[in-house]
Formats: structure tokens, sequence, C-alpha cells
């Protein structure tokens, strides 16, 4: 029976990515035999941190590059704005009416013979 249970031990690290981890659970349970299921479940229960770990890291990542373009874009248009204050202040001044500059004056239009 020793070696049986050896083989079947053996068999979940052989067949680590072919057996579902709950169906070797669920075996091991009925079965008595948690005890040699629970290397195989560590091991799962390691791979899936591992991965998950990864995912976090990934999106966390992606998010940053996010933030970092929107920042540029924010920036790009304050820059823009912060020029087109100053394009408004560089243009002349409007005529100010009555101070000579307008239409000419009657007295210097010639009147036709």
């Amino acid at each position: 029976m020793f070696t049986s249970l050896n083989r079947g031990r053996k068999s979940l690290f052989v067949c680590y990515d072919l057996i579902r981890p709950d169906v070797a659970l669920e075996l091991a349970w009925f079965n008595n035999m948690i005890d040699f299921a629970s290397p195989y479940l560590l091991q799962f229960a390691r791979e899936y941190t591992g991965k998950v770990d990864e995912l976090i890291k990934d999106k966390i990542e992606v998010l940053k590059e996010v933030k970092a373009k929107e920042r540029e874009e924010k920036d790009l248009i304050a820059h823009q704005n912060m020029y087109a204050q100053l394009l408004l202040l560089a243009l002349p001044a409007p005529p100010i009416p009555g101070m000579g500059v307008g239409p000419p004056l009657a007295c210097h239009q010639w009147a036709p013979y």
C-alpha cells in the first residue's frame, strides 16, 4: 500500500498541469489522504499567488502610464492656454474713440468742383 501511495503522490507532481486542484483535493479528502495532497496544494497556491502578484504589478504599471499620459495632456493644455493668454496681451490695443484714430475727419476730405 505504501508504494501505491508514493505513486499517487508522484503522479500529482508529474501530472500537475493535467489534474485540477479541486479534483485532487476532493479525492484526497474522500480517501483520507490529505497529507499526501498537501504538497500539491501548496505548489498550486504558490503558483497562483505568483500569477496574481504579477497581474497586480502589470495593472499598477498600466495605471501609472495612463496617469502620466493624462498629466502630460493636462500640462500641454496648460501651456497652450498660457501662450493663448500671452498672445492676447501682445496684440495692439483697440482704437479709443476721439483719440485721432478712426475714420478720417470731414476736413481732410476734398470736395469735388
